[in-house]
């Protein structure tokens, strides 16, 4: 088995960043449906992701789709991270979606080393539990960015 050649630090810096040039570059994104700006997200990433493969909406064996993944196509040995991206989440959308990512593809036989989820829109004010080693939220709030110095006030991480 292969192990991932990323860091979730360093993975979630180039999240920031490809979110911070569609806030900064095309924000009109924002207003769009999922699929679009999954679309727009998976080729930024694709840039920033030379040495594996980006898909979106990608349907597994077992019916399972996932917004976007960045792993090693047509094997489950280099599957490196997993998003999932909602407009405007409630907190029960939050819990149902980090569950999703946990429970379906960080075990078998998806085996994906992190997971990343995108909320488009406010975040509720209080987040759930989440394996913080294993797990980033980003935010994209009024349509731009939430910074990492709004995210640790507002969330006191």
């Amino acid at each position: 088995m292969s192990y991932p050649t990323k860091k979730l630090e360093e993975i979630s810096q180039l999240v920031h960043e490809a979110l911070k040039w569609i806030s900064d570059n095309d924000s009109g994104i924002w207003s769009t449906s999922e699929w679009n700006i999954c679309s727009h997200l998976s080729g930024l990433l694709r840039e920033r992701f030379k040495d594996f493969d980006v898909d979106v909406e990608l349907i597994k064996r077992d019916g399972r789709r996932p917004d976007i993944v960045i792993h090693g196509r047509g094997h489950n040995e280099n599957n490196l991270v997993v998003f999932q991206v909602k407009k405007k989440p409630s907190y029960q959308d939050i819990v149902e979606d980090l569950k999703k990512i946990t429970e379906t593809f960080f075990d078998e036989p998806y085996k994906y080393a992190y997971g990343i989820f995108i909320s488009i829109g406010e975040l509720p004010d209080k987040l759930p539990e989440f394996d913080k080693s294993k797990i980033r939220i980003h935010s994209v709030s009024g349509w731009k960015l939430i910074t990492d110095e709004e995210w640790k006030e507002k969330y006191q991480l």
